[in-house]
């Protein structure tokens, strides 16, 4: 078959023309596109590969937290145990104390009321109470045989004591070696009364102090 292009020359040619721009755009248009999928894909892989790093760095800090965790359970545990080896070792020293004290207590009064003995003081404290007041301290000559003792009784570290002295001086005797141990405190004398024993004027006294061990 043959074909005639009636169409006059210009007119060919203007065609021809629209027709090769038509094509350059569509070859701009299409390199656009690519260029703009290339700086999509460009993008996508850089802050997908910040997105990883990311990850890792969380991952890395998270396995850390989880140590440090761990530790702590483990520093909590041992806090636990040491905190329970020291009450044990607390109550270990009360059963102690609580076995001994009672004991060196009453060697304490033995040695108060002792001939030639005393209460229980740092020299250097007695000194520095005499120091202070010549009348401070005990009378090593007094005769011990001038007081009894008929009742001793201790309940929660608070001792009752009751007697009886030849004299006010016997009794206050012993108040002062009571207080001047390092045994006992707070000594109190809360009664004091004059009888006749057996033809002998005696006083009566009770008293209270506290007792360390």
């Amino acid at each position: 078959m043959i074909r005639i292009n009636l169409l006059p020359a210009s007119k060919r040619t203007q065609a021809a023309t629209s027709s090769g721009s038509a094509q350059l755009w569509g070859v701009v248009y299409l390199v656009g596109v690519g260029l703009t999928i290339m700086s999509l894909l460009f993008v996508y892989f850089v802050y997908d590969g910040k997105l990883e790093e990311q990850n890792n760095a969380n991952a890395r800090l998270q396995s850390e937290i989880e140590d440090m965790r761990q530790r702590s359970r483990r520093l909590d545990e041992v806090r636990a145990e040491l905190e329970r080896s020291r009450q044990l070792e607390q109550v270990v020293d009360e059963l102690n104390r609580a076995r001994s004290g009672p004991l060196r207590v009453m060697m304490e009064l033995s040695n108060v009321l002792s001939a030639g003995a005393g209460p229980t003081i740092a020299p250097g404290r007695l000194e520095e109470l005499r120091q202070q007041n010549p009348l401070a301290g005990f009378n090593p000559s007094w005769d011990v045989r001038r007081l009894s003792i008929g009742y001793f009784v201790e309940l929660d570290r608070t001792v009752t004591v009751r007697g009886k002295g030849r004299t006010n001086e016997d009794v206050a005797e012993f108040l002062r070696r009571l207080a001047l141990s390092e045994l006992f405190s707070e000594v109190t004398l809360t009664r004091t009364e004059a009888k006749n024993d057996a033809g002998l004027d005696i006083i009566e006294f009770e008293m209270t102090c506290k007792v360390t061990y």
